[in-house]
């Protein structure tokens, strides 16, 4: 029971600019009270906003229990939907009359942002919590958490307005209207049956301008020139200039550049396509310089819409890539002849119910082009302000191992920044409206199919929509994570309220002594069952929802509506007559829940940096176990020293996380040191009960973030994580109101992540990965740092043009799949690779030789004891996703010469073993790859036990053992680092030998996601690598 709050607890938290420096801190209710006058809350600043008149008592809508929400008004057919009317000084023109009733519009304040967002607290409805004893509204959230974005307070009524005027537009969209040529409108309709001749001139030229797709302008002239200096006859290769008109002429690929604010608040399109100034900055649109020397408009700032129609015309241009273009529909013949209750596996979208639903309802046809669009920001430069937006469309009509490669993945847009986009409806609406008439046009995108030689009538179909949690919000118009219903699912649990956090937190058990109006609902329980309910109804509530919100007829309803249902704003993508729909087309995201999110929230624990509440003591937090400067000095070191035991194929081992943690810990980083060296480390100082959680949460992250996903294991990841979930909150937040938010929205989303996978595949299919990887290439290739946004975007551009040509002209582009010197393809993906012995080498270890004899024993070859074996030693293999196997007989040399280990531990189903070779052999006329491996003891039981499953510790026994196993029933390949003894196994007699010989595992987690994203562990060069010996 605790204890009644006394006048001197400092239970409040204020940023008043006089007493407080403007940042949050304790102080006492008394202080609080004082500090009000210098505090600026939302009661004050919803006061400062200036209303216009409320609508007239004709148009207000029913009331009473019976009365009908008024409808969405009609759509309006528009080239771009235009506002009527004359502005309001300084802002945005008033929108004219609807055709229902509306509500009422205030003027959103001068320079804040226009998006949907959580309120600073619960407006004042009879379901709000209390406010302080003076009735002063409460500070903003105290804490910025790395998952939650930084979206605006309050959604304005005029911002529904304008969203639905984007809808309208989308949803009347043709092309006659769009900002197309009509040259390009010709082509979408009437494909071309074959690409345009190029003579050999122009194909040199494109094959430089295809060599260095990241190569400059200076670079092509400089080869031309060498070129023409060569034979004069060659002096008729296309200049660059030429060129670029040339690649244009013959992909159909231009960019759609319209006017934005130069302070990247809106783009001037849609409804506020004829402002002359930004109605959030008021910084004109035009350069008045510029306007008077030309006499006609020219746009201070413009950004790059890349039309997806002309795109995907080109990925059917040559009938090699068309046929890779018809894997979607080859797969789901075979898969609607199954029932999915049946499936094992779970290996894509496809096998997702909703995608195979729209397949079955005919939404999805065998000709239709099935895309994500994936949007994100991020910096250019580390050292100064340099936002830039991209979003990019993803082509599931390809196969995962293709589809997320550089060569596949297809541009979108680039918003240039340095600021945040206020309103991102108006930068996607060019894009979204140039699908929507695709989808509108009668016989659909036109696609000359030079697989099948024929011409295809496809419909786009946006099957998913995604991007981290600040960027999810501009696309679903949910309220975000701070709001009542803040999952981004749309699941329906609503969260509860923390008063001096001014924000919700999704925790599903009820706190003790909390009676909050609203939030004081009974314990939540997920429901067990891994697959998504049949009868599910989030799509229902959404629109009951968006009704609510659109039928507001003041801002104080509005609040009210937008509290309840969680909704801010209809969503852009509601325009879009063929797509999975809202909520149900915004997916989660893997990578920064996993990545980022849960590591940030886990180390924020161990360590004690999360926010303590005044009520709180972080005496009290027995699993802060790195709160110690020195032992997690320790801790960091330990972990720096376990690098060397990391093969190659380990991209980006975890640094010393003690010195590097804040200094951009990569994703990659997180991801093995969280879920692969945590494990360990943990079990020294970690109590049992809060490890055992943290291990749950191992187990079921390394199950839900393989490529492939077996049903079996799924049902065993859900319990995980619900028990992980359910365990958290009962161990760290042990129903205390002041410790609601250490239940961050990234434990609430791990509850829906098996479930996710039921519903629209495994999750590494629709992650921001592919996103990542795009925004690193992309930004890779900027060339003219004193205009970034504007080269960036003519990468941007450039990048769809290459992409269109290796469409067209695979043999102007074949991809580098030759072998290296003397390598030796073994088929399905296994390459043995040099060095190689010159001449045969005798094996004179009886276990390597009693190693042989038992194997050709088992294949039915037996030889006589006293038969010596010869063979050629190999020392590398490359495996089929892309990771390089190491030998013992080779590295083990490099290794006394100080070089890091790199040999290959082995996974085997589920056994591990040293690589010592890779030999060969002719065993009953068949060429058998064959590798002498020293064996490890499978994991010790007890540890296993104590751990979840989480950590595997085997014992080396190479010294006594020896098989011989066919190269293909490898894996992968893992690290096995010596397993740190606890204090009572060092007092064990047999502790020696336990460091000697005991490792645990390491995989690499997100191994298949990188693989798909075309990464390959790089062959590094050794001077003996090629040679025989």
């Amino acid at each position: 029971m605790q204890r009644p709050p006394h006048p001197s607890d400092k239970n409040h938290l204020c940023n008043c600019a006089k007493h407080c420096g403007g940042e949050l801190k304790p102080v006492t209710a008394e202080d609080y009270r004082k500090h009000a006058p210098h505090r600026v809350g939302p009661g004050t600043f919803l006061s400062s906003i200036p209303a216009r008149a409320a609508p007239p008592p004709s148009t207000a809508p029913p009331s009473g229990p019976g009365a009908a929400a008024p409808r969405i008004p009609p759509s309006q057919p528009a080239k771009r939907p235009r506002l009527a009317a004359a502005p309001l000084p300084g802002r945005l023109p008033a929108l004219p009359a609807p055709s229902s009733p509306r509500i009422a519009v205030q003027s959103p304040p001068h320079g804040r942002e226009a998006t949907a967002s959580p309120p600073l607290r619960p407006p004042s409805l009879s379901a709000s919590p209390p406010l302080p004893p003076d009735n002063a509204p409460d500070p903003d959230a105290d804490e910025e958490l790395p998952e939650e974005g930084d979206v605006p307070p309050v959604a304005r009524l005029r911002e529904l307005q304008i969203a639905e005027e984007f809808i309208t537009a989308i949803r009347n969209a043709t092309l006659n209207e769009s900002h197309l040529s009509a040259e390009t409108i010709d082509r979408l309709r009437a494909p071309s049956h074959k690409p345009r001749t190029v003579n050999r001139l122009e194909r040199a030229a494109l094959r430089m301008f295809l060599a260095r797709g990241d190569a400059s302008e200076e670079n092509y002239a400089d080869n031309r020139e060498a070129i023409v200096e060569l034979d004069h006859a060659n002096k008729d290769i296309p200049t660059y200039e030429q060129l670029k008109t040339l690649v244009a002429d013959l992909t159909g690929i231009h960019a759609l550049r319209e006017d934005m604010c130069p302070n990247t608040c809106i783009a001037y399109t849609g409804p506020f396509a004829d402002l002359v100034k930004c109605p959030m900055c008021s910084e004109p649109r035009y350069d008045v310089v510029q306007t008077a020397r030309t006499r006609k408009n020219v746009a201070r700032r413009t950004f790059h819409t890349f039309p997806l129609g002309p795109q995907v015309q080109a990925m059917y241009s040559s009938p090699e890539n068309a046929e890779h273009m018809g894997y979607r529909a080859a797969i789901t013949r075979e898969l609607l002849g199954q029932d999915p209750d049946d499936f094992q596996i779970l290996e894509d979208v496809y096998h997702g119910t909703d995608y195979l639903d729209a397949v079955k309802k005919k939404d999805i046809g065998e000709d239709d082009t099935v895309v994500m669009l994936s949007l994100d920001g991020a910096q250019l430069y580390e050292s100064k302000r340099s936002d830039c937006w991209f979003y990019i469309w993803v082509l599931y009509d390809l196969s995962p191992d293709r589809r997320y490669k550089k060569r596949y993945v297809l541009p979108g847009g680039v918003i240039g920044g340095p600021n945040k986009p206020k309103n991102v409806d108006s930068f996607l609406f060019p894009g979204l409206h140039h699908v929507s008439a695709l989808q509108r046009e009668p016989n659909g995108l036109r696609i000359w199919n030079a697989f099948r030689k024929c011409e295809i009538c496809s419909r786009i179909y946006v099957l998913l929509a995604t991007a981290d949690g600040p960027g999810m919000t501009y696309l679903n118009g949910l309220v975000g994570h701070q709001g009542c219903h803040g999952c981004r699912l749309y699941c329906g649990m609503p969260s509860r309220y923390k008063p001096s956090a001014s924000t919700y937190y999704p925790a599903m058990l009820l706190p003790e002594n909390y009676d909050i109006p609203g939030s004081s609902h009974p314990d939540y329980v997920p429901s067990p069952d891994p697959k998504p309910p049949e009868d599910d109804r989030s799509r229902e509530r959404y629109n009951e929802g968006l009704r609510r919100i659109l039928a507001a007829p003041t801002q104080a309803a509005y609040q009210r509506a937008r509290l309840e249902t969680g909704i801010g704003k209809p969503s852009i993508f509601s325009g879009l007559s063929r797509s999975l729909g809202a909520p149900k087309m915004f997916p989660g995201d893997l990578m920064h829940l996993l990545s980022l999110n849960i590591p940030d929230l886990m180390l924020g624990l161990l360590r004690a940096t999360l926010p303590c509440d005044p009520r709180d003591s972080k005496a009290r937090w027995p699993w802060a176990v790195y709160a110690d400067k020195e032992v997690w000095k320790a801790h960091g070191k330990f972990v720096g020293d376990i690098t060397r035991y990391l093969p190659s194929s380990f991209e980006r081992p975890p640094r010393n996380p003690a010195e590097k943690i804040s200094s951009g810990y990569k994703a990659w980083e997180w991801l093995t040191y969280t879920y692969g060296i945590l494990p360990a480390l943990l079990r020294l100082i970690l109590a049992s009960p809060y490890y055992r959680n943290f291990c749950k949460l191992v187990v079921a992250v390394r199950i839900i973030l393989q490529r492939k996903l077996r049903v079996s294991q799924l049902t065993v990841a859900h319990r995980l994580f619900l028990e992980h979930a359910h365990d958290f909150e009962m161990l760290y937040v042990q129903r205390l109101p002041e410790r609601l938010h250490f239940v961050r929205p990234s434990i609430h989303a791990t509850t829906h992540e098996v479930p996710e996978a039921y519903r629209v595949g495994p999750g590494v299919n629709s992650t921001q990965w592919a996103m990542e990887n795009y925004i690193g290439n992309i930004t890779r290739e900027i060339k003219q740092h004193s205009t970034p946004y504007a080269n960036v975007s003519e990468r941007a551009l450039r990048r769809c043009q290459i992409i269109a040509l290796q469409a067209m002209f695979p043999d102007l582009s074949k991809e580098i799949t030759g072998l290296p010197q003397g390598a030796v393809d073994l088929g399905n993906g296994f390459v043995l690779l040099r060095a190689r012995d010159r001449s045969a080498w005798t094996v004179t270890s009886p276990l390597e030789r009693g190693a042989v004899y038992k194997f050709l024993a088992s294949v039915d070859n037996p030889v006589p004891d006293t038969w010596i074996p010869e063979v050629f030693r190999w020392a590398r293999l490359e495996l089929p996703q892309g990771q390089i196997a190491r030998t013992a007989w080779k590295e083990c040399n490099w290794e006394a010469h100080g070089r890091q280990p790199r040999r290959g531990r082995m996974l085997t189903g589920d056994r591990f073993a040293e690589i010592q070779y890779f030999f060969r052999y002719t065993i009953n006329n068949i060429d058998r790859a064959l590798a002498m491996v020293a064996p490890f003891l499978g994991p010790d039981e007890d540890i296993l036990a104590e751990s979840e499953g989480a950590l595997l510790a085997c014992t080396y026994c190479g010294a006594v053992a020896r098989h011989v196993i066919p190269v293909q029933e490898i894996m992968s390949v893992v690290a096995m680092v010596p397993l740190p003894l606890t204090p009572q196994e060092a007092a064990h007699d047999d502790a020696q030998d336990l460091r000697e010989n005991r490792y645990f595992v390491i995989e690499k987690l997100g191994l298949d996601v990188a693989y798909m994203g075309g990464t390959r562990e790089r062959q590094e060069f050794d001077p003996d690598d090629d040679a025989d010996f």
